[in-house]
């Protein structure tokens, strides 16, 4: 009875808030690794950060303080950050009418191409990277990552922007 009690202890302790915490950034930054160093083979190289500013424009077209909050930068960064993505043609930037202090940013029809294929790419990477799961452990990933998604991104219905 008390070797049970005792494997239950350490199953608990083992999955406590703190290894989980680092278990989950663990994770995050190999999938993290493994996408940026795809996107860097293209023929156009991306940066994951301005990935995920291609991603945030496309959701909606935003203003350029909506976009360094969401990237969690000062706007000077996302400006310059802009200024690559628009010397593409990937994005383009006007003033607001409503209120000309703001300046607002969309995709380009090309940038939506652009983004498709990128997001096309990593999916298949990563498609790629989890083929030696098998059919149960596919379920278990995708009900964790409903969870994670439930938990990090409220109000998202799905991963992603």
């Amino acid at each position: 009875m008390k070797s049970k009690v005792k494997s239950r202890s350490r199953i608990v302790a083992a999955t406590g808030r703190g290894p989980a915490a680092r278990e989950l950034l663990h994770v995050v930054m190999l999938v993290m690794r493994t996408v940026a160093a795809e996107m860097r083979r293209s023929r156009r190289p991306l940066a994951p950060a301005q990935m995920g500013s291609l991603m945030r424009i496309a959701s909606d077209p935003c203003t350029m303080s909506d976009l360094a909050r969401h990237q969690a930068v000062s706007l000077p960064t996302i400006s310059k950050s802009v200024d690559m993505l628009e010397r593409r043609r990937w994005v383009e930037r006007w003033v607001d009418a409503q209120d000309r202090r703001q300046t607002r940013v969309r995709l380009t029809p090309k940038g939506r191409r652009v983004l498709a294929d990128i997001k096309r790419r990593a999916e298949e990477h990563v498609t790629r990277t989890l083929t030696p799961l098998d059919a149960h452990e596919r379920v278990q990933l995708a009900a964790v990552l409903r969870i994670l998604t439930r938990v990090l991104a409220p109000g998202e219905g799905r991963a992603g922007c």
